[in-house]
């Protein structure tokens, strides 16, 4: 029996995978609200935790691919997020340190995206600003 499935290597499709439900995670924790209870951030924390390193080794692994600038600059952010996400932050200082964790994280998830060719969702303010634009009339609309 012949195969009607397409050749696709099992690493990027894995990694794909990771990518997406890595944007699913950050998305819904950045959707729900960051809570400041410390209970919450706790938990929150321990998700960011567990999260950064599965990242990080396909960061590294991208990072050996680009030009020296580009390198430089991801090697900068995969070593703050990984000292972020390694370190245990004081009491008053948790959740200053999960937003800081969040917005590392999602910028990683960027470079990884970008790299693998799967296009960020749009922002609830661009999809917000979009359909602004569509309402105003343009040079070719008349208006009603």
């Amino acid at each position: 029996m012949t195969s009607t499935t397409p050749a696709v290597r099992t690493a990027d499709t894995d990694v794909s995978a990771l990518l997406v439900d890595a944007r699913r995670e950050l998305d819904s924790i950045a959707n729900r609200g960051i809570v400041s209870a410390p209970r919450a951030v706790a938990d929150t924390l321990t998700t960011l935790k567990a999260l950064a390193p599965t990242l990080i080794p396909h960061a590294r692994a991208l990072a050996a691919q680009l030009s020296a600038k580009e390198a430089s600059e991801l090697h900068e952010l995969i070593e703050r997020t990984e000292g972020r996400a390694s370190s245990r932050p004081r009491a008053d200082l948790a959740y200053e340190h999960l937003l800081v964790l969040v917005n590392q994280l999602q910028e990683l998830l960027r470079w990884l995206e970008r790299a693998h060719g799967i296009a960020c969702r749009r922002t609830r303010t661009a999809a917000v600003k979009r359909r602004g634009n569509q309402n105003t009339p343009t040079a070719t609309q008349p208006a009603q």
